[in-house]
């Protein structure tokens, strides 16, 4: 293992000191090193075993890149009615005047902010998800960021004009050797059993189904994504970090994540980003209308085709097409989309999907495109404002973050956000899952209970296996 030596962090603290003097007001000191014989998870398991219980992991697809972010030196929330704008210009406030050292470092290092908006913009209520709130994004302690098979660590903080450089590096220096040594030891396999499953309103959920498909045959309205919940209760407490690894090696093709808060943790595998920005461009996903995996390649095969020819399916998937289209059009100056999907074939499920790539117009913030494209169709429906109301009116559940835009932002304004779907919140040996389907007037709700039996799939398997009413 590298470590940071002290000097080096007490000459960029004392930097930070100095300017803090000069402006009256904190400043962000962020150090990055390459270090070596930890990887994201392994530090977001040293982090659980420590009590830390403010604690990030992301990973794209593939592994390709992932961050373990530990501890939150700031929070931003945000109360206003434009929570992104608000949020925006809260991590444009904390950056300013940041000392980051070296200046030249990979993307996803550096000062991150992670976190997410709930799914609705109405004040969370539930005491269910009373540990995340309406917005929440976290400026970490401490982050280690594994990319392109190296593992960079990241160390953040604010100084203000009196602090002592001497006494600040050593509680750094001593929180890193706390969460590094002997990183690899947190990491282990319980076998959990699942004691119970309370489908929550199962009967009502049938029924409102058929209700609203009802409406939509009479035509007062286009779409609307209904979810559900299910409670488990488990044979001891779960372990996250356990449920991660199985998800990485289960989900590979996902976004993996899970956001800890307090005891309580948010953790899934989303297939659909919501918008990634890379310099210049904007890039989403048009993601529905979904079918279930063969048993054999004949049938997957089979199953893809019947899909990619399903009136019902295409139908709900160009409303999508078409409302991420008309918000990407707002925020660039060209947007390319193919004519028609091809297939995402994740280990449970395959969908309809459409990318979609944008070149940025100046000064559009990669936060003010997740609220020109929160909830599309897939997650809400269509009409936005109709769908919003029928599910405030007819969901027997509150979301909190399930569906809502989570993800990162870095200095430059690159990062990403994804939709929290196949996902669930942990609370100790109990935990909550969602799952949703797209509604439209030919929708059967035996067919679309069907359908969120499959989108639970994912997450039993990672908590404790999958249910015997769940294969």
């Amino acid at each position: 293992m590298v470590a940071i030596q002290q000097e080096a962090v007490t000459e960029q603290l004392a930097l930070g000191v100095k300017k803090a003097t000069e402006q009256s007001r904190e400043i962000l000191v962020s150090i990055v090193k390459k270090v070596r014989g930890c990887s994201p998870l392994s530090v977001f398991a040293s982090a659980g075993a420590l009590n830390i219980n403010e604690r990030v992991f992301w990973s794209e697809p593939n592994g390709d890149f992932q961050v373990s972010a530990i501890g939150a030196i700031h929070t931003v929330e945000a109360f206003s009615d434009d929570r992104y704008t608000e949020a925006t210009y809260k991590w444009h406030e904390i950056k300013k005047g940041a000392i980051i050292s070296p200046h030249s470092r990979p993307r996803g290092t550096g000062p991150l902010m992670l976190g997410g908006f709930s799914f609705d913009e109405q004040p969370v209520k539930h005491k269910l998800w009373s540990e995340f709130p309406h917005t929440k994004l976290i400026l970490p302690v401490m982050m280690v960021s594994f990319i392109e098979s190296e593992a960079w660590l990241t160390i953040n903080t604010l100084v203000k004009a009196n602090d002592d450089v001497e006494v600040k590096a050593s509680e750094i220096m001593k929180l890193e050797q706390q969460l590094l040594l002997n990183v690899n030891e947190h990491l282990h396999r319980e076998n959990l059993s699942i004691l119970s499953i309370d489908e929550k309103a199962k009967e009502d959920w049938l029924n409102t189904v058929d209700f609203l498909a009802s409406e939509m045959r009479d035509q007062l309205y286009e779409k609307v994504v209904l979810a559900r919940e299910l409670r488990l209760k488990l044979d001891q407490s779960i372990q996250v970090e356990n449920v991660l690894q199985k998800l990485l090696n289960e989900q590979s093709t996902s976004h993996i994540f899970a956001f800890q808060f307090e005891s309580d943790c948010f953790v899934g595998a989303s297939p659909e980003r919501l918008v990634k920005r890379e310099g210049g461009q904007f890039l989403s996903t048009c993601l529905a209308g979904s079918t279930g995996r063969g048993t054999t390649v004949e049938i997957d095969q089979e199953l893809g085709q019947a899909l990619l020819n399903d009136e019902k399916n295409l139908h709900e998937h160009q409303i999508v097409v078409d409302m991420i289209r008309s918000a990407m059009e707002i925020c660039c100056s060209e947007v390319d989309i193919p004519t028609s999907p091809i297939l995402y074939k994740a280990r449970d499920i395959q969908h309809l999907y459409t990318p979609v790539v944008g070149k940025a117009k100046e000064n559009v913030s990669l936060l003010s495109v997740v609220g020109h494209l929160h909830p599309t169709p897939a997650l809400g429906g269509y009409p936005r404002n109709v769908a919003l109301k029928k599910i405030r009116e007819h969901e027997a559940l509150e979301r909190g973050w399930y569906a809502a835009p989570i993800g990162w932002i870095d200095y430059e304004g690159n990062g990403e956000f994804i939709v929290a779907i196949r996902s669930g919140l942990i609370q100790g040996n109990e935990a909550s899952l969602f799952a949703g389907c797209g509604l439209v007037g030919d929708s059967n709700s035996e067919s679309e209970y069907d359908e969120t039996r499959i989108k639970f799939r994912p997450m039993l398997s990672a908590i404790g296996g999958v249910n015997d009413a769940y294969q």
